[in-house]
């Protein structure tokens, strides 16, 4: 049986942590995957770690990295992936902690890797993907934000904002040993961007984003205007090795 690695960003998320793992061992149960989940929590006030620490492990194992500050999604990434590199994981997927990643879809992402592809997209801007309950101005955002990066950063994907991707091991080296320099949510364009000038082989896979129900959303408008600025930047600069 494969073991796929499942990274976990956590900022105040006890009410939705646990429920999000009992769902991925549900979903996974059935499947030729076992799944060690990695939470990277940024010393969450609500105890969010305390809660990954008292989960009972079955089926499925828990690692719990816990950072002295919040340090942002990027650097989570980062964390996450240096971590499975070095228990040498082949298959490793990342997605929210708030429950808008749908579990039912991560056994197709790791599905994708096995067969080949270097990256999987769980993708809202393709067929049968899609949003559920955003207001207007959240669609607004995110279309006009995917569509700046497919016209000036060329990547050829629909969805490039997307927090919920799988890779196998050469991906992940490849973005511990570029310099991104994005510690958040713009850390998503920027690694699109790599994968895009290492022609790696890309699929995207269709998935109905959900807006959480619980907690607050992590997306500022302060992160938007960071986000925009950072197409530029990449344009500009490009990206290089540590």
């Amino acid at each position: 049986m494969k073991t796929i690695a499942i990274i976990i960003p956590t900022y105040n998320e006890k009410n939705n942590i646990q429920k999000l793992i009992y769902e991925l061992s549900s979903v996974f149960i059935d499947t030729d995957y076992k799944i060690h989940v990695i939470v990277i929590d940024d010393n969450s006030p609500d105890g969010t770690a305390n809660v990954v620490k008292n989960i009972p492990q079955n089926d499925f194992s828990v690692s719990l990295i816990t950072r002295k500050e919040k340090m942002g999604l990027g650097s989570a990434y980062l964390e996450g992936y240096k971590w499975c590199i070095d228990n040498n994981f082949q298959y490793i997927l990342q997605m929210d902690a708030d429950l808008s990643h749908p579990p039912s879809t991560a056994p197709t992402l790791a599905s994708s890797i096995e067969n080949g592809y270097d990256v999987a997209i769980a993708s809202r801007y393709v067929e049968h993907g899609g949003v559920s309950s955003w207001p207007i101005h959240r669609r607004f955002i995110s279309f006009f934000a995917n569509l700046l990066v497919k016209i000036f950063l060329r990547t050829n994907i629909n969805d490039n904002t997307t927090g919920f991707r799988a890779f196998n091991l050469k991906t992940i080296k490849l973005l511990v040993e570029y310099n991104i320099q994005s510690k958040g949510f713009s850390y998503l364009i920027e690694s699109m961007y790599l994968f895009h000038l290492k022609n790696l082989r890309i699929q995207e896979i269709p998935f109905i984003f959900q807006e959480r129900n619980t907690g607050q959303t992590k997306l500022s408008y302060f992160e938007i205007i960071r986000f925009l600025l950072s197409i530029f930047r990449i344009l500009f600069t490009g990206l290089k090795k540590t």
